[in-house]
Parts: C-alpha cells; sequence; structure tokens
C-alpha cells in the first residue's frame, strides 16, 4: 500500500518503507489471529468470523505491520490482548454495535496502547491528516495530547492565529469538559474528534490552568478554516525575527523567502536572526532536515534509528549557510517538540546557534502513515531520532543554553509521561551554559513588563553586542 505523508499531533512524519524484520514466527501470528477471530465472535454474539472477511483482512494487515514495522517488539498475543479490551468496550456501549465499528474498535484499542503516538486513523482521522499537511484545514487549530496523570487533554501549543490562539488557551492547560461531555474516560482520539465539526459551528471547552484543581469558566470557540502561515518574520532593528509555527510543505520555501525580504528590508546589513520555535509542534521529517540546512553546512543533521539496525537512515545538510555565518539565537520552550528539536538540537549541537528560553518537550519519534483501504490507515511509531552528538532526545528534550522564564510568570512546563520513556537510555550531556547577566545584563536588571517578551529580548540584546564571541566558545 502505498504511505501517505502527513503530520499532526506532536508528529514528525516520514516516508517510505518502514523497519522490516520478524519478530515472531508465521505460526505465533497465526495462533494470535484466530484467538482473536474466536474473541470477535463471542463478542459479537453470533456466527463465525471468516478468515476472508474484509473486516477480519483489515485487523490482520494492521496487527501484521504492527509486528514488523514498530520500534519495539511486541508478542502478538498482547496485541490481541488490547484489541479484546477495545471489542468488549466497544460491545458494553453499543450493544447493536456493527462489525465494522467492533473492528475499529478493536484497531483502537490495539494501537492506541502501544506508545503515545500510535493511533488507527478512521475515514475522518485520515481525511483530516490529509488536510492538515496541505497547510489548510478545518477546527480550532489546537495541537493537543492525553495528560496521563489527570486523565485530561492537554494543550500542546495553539497554532498562531486560530480559534484557539484568540480565546487564550496556551500550553499546558488541560481541557476538563467538551461541551457538556467530560474528557476524563475518553481517549484522545475520540476527544479530538469531539473538538471537530463543521466551519462556523461553535464549541465549548472547559480549561483547567495548572496548579488550578479545578476547571475555570468555559470558553467558547468557533471552528474556522486554518490557515497555517509557517513562517512569519519581521525586522528588531537590524536583527532578524524569524517566527516558525510548523513544519509542513511550505515551511523551507517561506523561510528562504523571509531571509531575503528582510535583507533587502536592511539594505544587506542584518547583524544576526532570531529563530522562533516556541510552540512549534513539529510537523515533516524532510522540511525540518530542510531548514536546518539551511543554516548549517555539509554536516549531519539527524540519525533516524528503528528497530532493525541496518535501517538506520542518516540526514546531511549540503554546502551553504542562509545567513552567511551571521550570529543566531533559537527560542524554544516546552511546547516546541519533534522537528522543532531537529532543528534546534542540530543547530546547537554544531556550534551555529546559542538556544534560550526552556527545555523542549521531547517527543523524539517518527510516525510512519500508512494506508490500509482507500480512507482508513495507521500511524505507528516506527523509529527514533538522534541529534548529530548522539543525543537522544525522546523524552530528554532540548535543553537551552540559556534559560530565561517567560516575563508573565507561566513557568508550568509540558513533557512526556516519564512512565513511556526507556529507562534504559543515557540522557544527553549538558550544553554549555550560561546566565542572563552574561548575555543580556540591561534586559536582567530591569523589571519586566507583564506583556514583555524576555526570551526574544535577551536574544536581540546579545546578538547585537556578546553573541559572536560565544557562538565561537560554543564550538570549542
Amino acid at each position: 500500500m502505498a504511505k501517505l505523508l502527513a503530520a499532526l499531533l506532536l508528529m514528525m512524519v516520514a516516508i517510505g518503507p518502514a523497519c522490516a524484520v520478524a519478530p515472531t514466527s508465521r505460526a505465533d501470528t497465526v495462533a494470535a489471529l484466530d484467538r482473536y477471530r474466536a474473541e470477535f465472535a463471542k463478542t459479537r454474539g453470533y456466527g463465525s468470523l471468516s478468515s476472508a472477511d474484509r473486516n477480519y483482512v483489515l485487523f490482520s494487515d494492521a496487527m501484521r505491520r504492527v509486528l514488523t514495522e514498530h520500534v519495539k517488539p511486541y508478542d502478538p498475543q498482547v496485541l490481541v490482548d488490547k484489541a479484546v479490551t477495545g471489542l468488549q468496550k466497544k460491545k458494553a456501549e453499543t450493544p447493536r454495535a456493527s462489525d465494522r465499528a467492533l473492528t475499529e474498535a478493536a484497531l483502537d484499542g490495539m494501537l492506541g496502547g502501544l506508545d503515545p503516538y500510535s493511533s488507527f486513523l478512521d475515514s475522518e482521522r485520515y481525511r483530516y491528516l490529509r488536510e492538515q499537511t496541505s497547510g489548510e484545514f478545518g477546527g480550532l487549530g489546537i495541537e493537543v495530547t492525553m495528560d496521563e496523570e489527570s486523565g485530561l487533554i492537554r494543550v500542546v501549543s495553539p497554532i498562531d492565529g486560530s480559534p484557539a490562539a484568540r480565546a487564550g488557551l496556551r500550553t499546558g492547560d488541560l481541557i476538563a469538559r467538551i461541551d457538556d461531555v467530560a474528557v476524563k474516560g475518553l481517549n484522545l482520539q475520540d476527544a479530538v474528534a469531539r473538538m471537530r465539526g463543521p466551519v462556523g459551528t461553535s464549541v465549548a471547552l472547559s480549561v483547567r490552568r495548572p496548579p488550578a484543581t479545578e476547571p475555570g469558566s468555559k470558553v467558547s470557540l468557533t471552528r474556522a478554516i486554518v490557515k497555517i502561515h509557517p513562517v512569519r518574520y519581521r525586522l528588531e532593528g537590524d536583527v532578524a525575527y524569524i517566527r516558525i509555527a510548523t513544519f509542513n510543505q511550505q515551511t523551507t520555501s517561506a523561510l528562504d523567502a523571509a531571509v531575503e525580504d528582510m535583507r533587502r528590508q536592511s539594505n544587506g546589513r542584518l547583524s544576526g536572526a532570531v529563530v522562533d520555535l516556541r510552540n512549534n509542534p513539529g510537523g515533516l521529517l524532510e522540511q525540518a532536515v530542510s531548514v536546518a540546512d539551511r543554516f548549517l553546512e555539509a554536516v549531519d543533521i539527524v540519525t533516524v534509528r528503528g528497530r532493525d539496525p541496518d535501517e538506520t537512515r542518516a540526514y546531511h545538510g549540503t554546502s551553504g549557510d542562509l545567513l552567511a555565518g551571521l550570529p543566531v539565537v533559537v527560542l524554544i520552550n516546552s511546547g516546541s517538540a519533534s522537528a522543532s528539536e531537529i532543528v534546534a538540537g542540530a543547530l546547537q549541537d554544531h556550534g551555529r546557534a546559542l538556544l534560550f528560553g526552556t527545555r523542549s518537550y521531547g517527543k523524539g519519534s517518527v510516525q510512519t502513515i500508512s494506508s490500509l483501504s482507500a480512507d482508513t490507515g495507521i500511524r505507528l511509531t516506527t523509529a527514533r531520532y538522534f541529534r548529530p552528538s548522539g543525543g537522544l532526545v525522546d523524552c530528554f528534550g532540548v535543553s537551552p543554553n540559556l534559560e530565561v522564564k517567560p516575563a508573565n510568570g507561566n513557568t508550568d512546563e509540558t513533557h512526556p509521561d516519564p512512565a513511556t520513556c526507556d529507562a534504559n537510555a543515557s540522557p544527553p550531556p549538558p550544553p554549555r551554559a550560561w546566565k542572563m547577566e552574561e548575555m543580556c545584563p540591561d534586559v536582567s536588571n530591569s523589571v519586566p513588563k507583564p506583556d514583555a517578551d524576555r526570551p526574544l529580548d535577551c536574544a536581540v540584546a546579545a546578538i547585537r553586542t556578546r553573541l559572536t564571541g560565544a557562538l565561537a566558545g560554543a564550538r570549542d
């Protein structure tokens, strides 16, 4: 089946064949699938399930892909356990559920239990992925994930200019109710589906802002066509400010155009650039590599490793630097994830930029989207990625060279549940660190206004006065 390139919640998506290994024998797989057919027939309450049944073929295809492509090996009987749990739950909730509905519930149960990012894509989710990749879709414009501790939906970041951003939602907010439906007990896909709807219709969200323990007042949002502008830019005096909101198919070309325009506006007298990746949830792997390459020479950018060592893929840059060696600061926070972390990590490891802000999210895995049928698919975590220094990003994130907290006092940080992380992974070495007093003393010593952007103010000040020498030191 053809691979579909797409990006969704915190996803870094790759195209091409996933790792092809055989973790289990054919006999073990057949035995597990026979048990699934028996459990399916028992759950629906009549007849048997033929091996030629189209719903069974859909499920068996998905399970075989998990067994051969997922980044971690799984026992096929464990996968059937997860599927049966989904079956039984659906039957209890909807006694007259169709065979197709039961099959999709089984797929949800099996795939949703693998890791936080793998999932079954029904026709609606599959269509949504295609729309989002194109850079325009209908919805609230909010990137979310499941908060394991509370069972609620946690905001990773609102998309610039979206209904969610205009309503004031921000990273770390917890969504407790969608209209009159409690989020607790829903899976992530069901919650996201409830937030979607026709353009022009409204939805009410009950939002809890940590450390508060109770939901605040309801926020009403009107669904709209969300046009993702991947790059916004302006001049801060002689410093180029480049805000990259997401990595979609237009990001690199938009970056090129932004730099060219600011170079023209400044009469070729740029002194440096601030690349703002805060609250950028990621996107397409190829675009992350391409954007990093715009600032780097022919060096390593990222290595993607799956379950099979023979399938390791290394991505390298090409000659040429879009800014011709001008100093660069990259802004990150806990809403910077996936593709953002590729760019930030590569520029930091090669001493091309210093990172200001707070530690990034820590989403260092690759999801491969595969079609199961004309209108359905699966999203599988097929690999993890590593920085040029060899550091693992998954769960550890990327640490800044200079920690700068927001002026508004919002210090809430969002990171993956440690229970989903690899307990045996070695943390990357800490980067060389500076203090605000060293890089931007005037900003550090001033009393910040509530609406001040201290990370940006510090970055601009550092570029103008101190960054060139610091970057040379970072390369040593």
